[in-house]
C-alpha cells in the first residue's frame, strides 16, 4: 500500500477525523491497497517491522493502535481508517482464504458451565498513559465504538485513584442474542490469538487488545475486574436460565388460564343476567299485550 505522499505530512488531533476519512475513502476506492504475504497481511502503516498478521490480528493491531493514547495523531488517524476499512470494506467482499470477521462461536459443549450474568466480557491491555498525575485511557464510547461489530451495549472502563487501569467491562445485555454476541466477541480474540489463554501465556502482551467471556473463574478471582463482576452480576449456566425461563413461561400461562377462567366466569355472569332481563321483558310484553287486550273487549 503506497501513501508516500502524505508520509511526510504532521497533523494534529483536531485534523484526526478528517485525515482518517481521507485514508479510508482511498482504501475503499481502491486506490490504497493492502498488501498480501501468502494468507497473511502486513500492517501499510508500519512497513519497517514488517509484521504479517492473520485478518482477525491486523484488525486487533488497528484496533490498538488507534486507541494508545501516546501515538502520533496521524498514526492513530491512518489506523483508525484501517480498522474501519478491515470491519467495513473489507468485510464485505472476503478473500479466499481470509479469516471472516467476526469469528462465529462454536457450539456450547457443557450447558452447566457458570457465566457472568448479564452477560459480560473482560477486555484487558487498553492503552494507558500517565499524565496530570493519574493514568488516562480511551473512554467506554470509544472503545464500544470499536466494539461495535459484537453490539455491546455498554463499554465501562475500570478505574482506581491512580487512573485509567488498562481493563474495561463489556456488557452485553440478558437475553439470548447478548450470550451470542458476548460468545462472538470471545471467539473473534481467540481466534487472533488474543483471548484468555494468550493474555496469561504471554510474556509481552504488545499493544493489541485481548478480550474473552466473563466466567466463574473470573468472578471468584481477586481484583478490580472481580470486584466489578460480582457487584454487576451473578453466576449462571445455559441451563439455569432455561430453567428460569421455563419457570417463568409456566407462570405466565398460568396466569394466562387464570385470567380467562375469570373473563369466562363474568360472560356467565353477563349472559345469565341477559337472559333474566330478556325473560322479564318478555313477561312484560306478555302482561302489555293481555292488558290491551282486556282494553279492547271492554269497548
Amino acid at each position: 500500500m503506497d501513501h508516500s505522499s502524505d508520509e511526510d505530512t504532521e497533523i494534529s488531533d483536531s485534523e484526526i477525523d478528517d485525515y482518517e476519512g481521507k485514508i479510508y475513502a482511498r482504501l475503499m476506492s481502491g486506490d490504497l491497497k493492502l498488501n498480501k504475504n501468502g494468507e497473511n497481511y502486513i500492517c501499510p502503516f508500519c512497513s519497517s517491522k514488517k509484521k504479517n498478521y492473520s485478518k482477525s490480528s491486523l484488525v486487533q493491531h488497528a484496533s490498538g493502535v488507534s486507541a494508545a493514547p501516546n501515538r502520533e495523531a496521524k498514526e492513530k488517524a491512518v489506523h483508525r481508517a484501517l480498522f474501519k476499512y478491515l470491519k467495513n470494506g473489507l468485510a464485505k467482499s472476503p478473500e479466499p482464504g481470509s479469516h471472516a470477521t467476526p469469528v462465529e462461536p462454536q457450539p456450547l459443549q457443557n450447558r452447566d458451565e457458570k457465566f457472568v450474568w448479564p452477560w459480560m466480557g473482560v477486555l484487558v491491555n487498553v492503552p494507558t498513559e500517565w499524565k496530570d498525575g493519574r493514568q488516562i485511557g480511551e473512554s467506554g464510547n470509544r472503545l464500544k465504538e470499536q466494539l461495535s461489530h459484537f453490539c455491546p451495549l455498554r463499554v465501562i472502563p475500570l478505574w482506581t485513584f491512580r487512573g485509567h487501569t488498562g481493563n474495561a467491562i463489556v456488557e452485553f445485555g440478558k437475553d439470548w442474542n447478548g450470550f451470542r454476541n458476548a460468545r462472538t466477541f470471545e471467539s473473534h480474540f481467540a481466534a487472533g490469538g488474543f483471548g484468555k489463554k494468550d493474555w496469561i501465556g504471554k510474556k509481552n502482551q504488545g499493544s493489541e487488545l485481548y478480550g474473552w467471556l466473563a466466567r466463574a473463574e473470573d468472578y471468584n478471582s481477586p481484583g478490580i475486574i472481580a470486584d466489578h463482576l460480582r457487584k454487576n452480576g451473578d453466576l449462571k449456566s445455559v441451563n439455569d436460565l432455561a430453567k428460569e425461563g421455563a419457570r417463568k413461561n409456566d407462570r405466565l400461562v398460568a396466569n394466562l388460564a387464570n385470567q380467562i377462567e375469570v373473563k369466562n366466569r363474568y360472560l356467565q355472569e353477563l349472559e345469565c343476567k341477559y337472559s333474566e332481563t330478556t325473560a322479564s321483558l318478555e313477561k312484560m310484553m306478555g302482561q302489555r299485550e293481555q292488558l290491551l287486550q282486556s282494553y279492547n273487549e271492554g269497548l
